[in-house]
């Protein structure tokens, strides 16, 4: 089951738990959280696993923390390195792309990617 673009973090987990409830016989809490967990997007998993969780709850806050750290800009999404990665080996196709270039090798080595997101 994947997070439709339309819902937060919150409602995904909520949708995806009522889902997971039904499952015959039922999973324990520990069993869900670990489901849960591997479905998720690398951005999201990555922050998620680093915790330790003992309520699916507690999953439902950090991701919530999550997602409001890359809508932020405080958390550095995989896509947005590729991009960004992408963007530094091509160019941008206009005329200015060097100077984009520098730019964006200037962002990148000024900024450390840590266990809890971009430091400055």
């Amino acid at each position: 089951m994947r997070k439709k673009t339309t819902e937060n973090f919150c409602e995904y987990a909520i949708r995806w738990r009522e889902q997971a409830a039904r499952v015959k016989p039922p999973m324990k809490e520990f069993e869900m959280i670990d489901v849960f967990l591997q479905g998720q997007e690398p951005g999201y998993f990555h922050y998620l696993l680093s915790i330790v969780v003992k309520t699916f709850a507690t999953v439902i806050k950090i991701g919530e923390m999550v997602e409001n750290g890359i809508k932020s800009g405080k958390i550095v999404t995989q896509a947005a390195l590729k991009a960004t990665t992408h963007v530094i080996k091509n160019g941008s196709g206009n005329l200015g792309g060097q100077k984009m270039k520098e730019d964006v090798a200037n962002v990148m080595s000024d900024t450390q990617i840590g266990p809890r997101g971009p430091i400055y």
